[in-house]
C-alpha cells in the first residue's frame, strides 16, 4: 500500500512507538521495532527488537529477536533469541540459538529449534506471502 522503491531491501525498520497498540496479526518483511505494545501474533521475516517500553502478548514467529522489553506467549524464532538485561520472557521459546544476560529473565519452556520431537523453529513459521513479501506492507 505505501511502498516505495527499494523498500523490501530497505535497511529502515518499521517502528511500534511508545503508546502505540496493535491488536490482530501484524505480518513484516524486514526489521521492526517495538517500543509500543501488540496483543496478538507478530510475524517478521527479519529481526525483531523489544525495546524496554516494548511488549507483545501473544505469538512472535521471527528471523532473530532480541527483548529488552516483555514478551508473553508462545515464541518461535528461526535464529538467536537474546534476552537483554531487563528484558523478560514467559511462555514457549523455540529458538535456533539461545543468549540469556545477566538481568534478563525467561520463564517457561523451551526448545532448540533442532529438537526432534517438536520439530524446528523454521518449520513452525507461518511465512509471508510472496505479495506480502513485495509490498513489504505491515499487515
Amino acid at each position: 500500500m505505501f511502498k516505495s522503491k527499494g523498500s523490501a531491501g530497505s535497511s529502515e525498520p518499521t517502528v511500534i512507538g511508545k503508546g502505540t497498540m496493535i491488536q490482530g496479526t501484524v505480518k513484516v518483511s524486514g526489521r521492526v521495532q517495538i517500543d509500543g505494545h501488540i496483543d496478538g501474533t507478530l510475524v517478521a521475516e527479519g529481526h525483531v527488537s523489544v525495546g524496554p517500553t516494548g511488549t507483545v502478548i501473544g505469538e512472535v514467529y521471527a528471523e532473530e529477536l532480541a527483548v529488552g522489553g516483555r514478551v508473553e506467549g508462545k515464541v518461535n524464532v528461526k535464529n538467536h533469541l537474546h534476552i537483554a538485561p531487563g528484558g523478560t520472557a514467559r511462555g514457549e521459546m523455540r529458538y535456533g540459538s539461545l543468549q540469556v544476560d545477566r538481568g534478563g529473565v525467561i520463564d517457561g519452556s523451551t526448545a532448540h529449534g533442532d529438537d526432534k520431537e517438536g520439530g524446528s523453529a523454521e518449520e513452525s513459521t507461518p511465512p509471508l506471502s510472496a505479495a506480502e513479501r513485495a509490498a513489504g506492507a505491515v499487515g
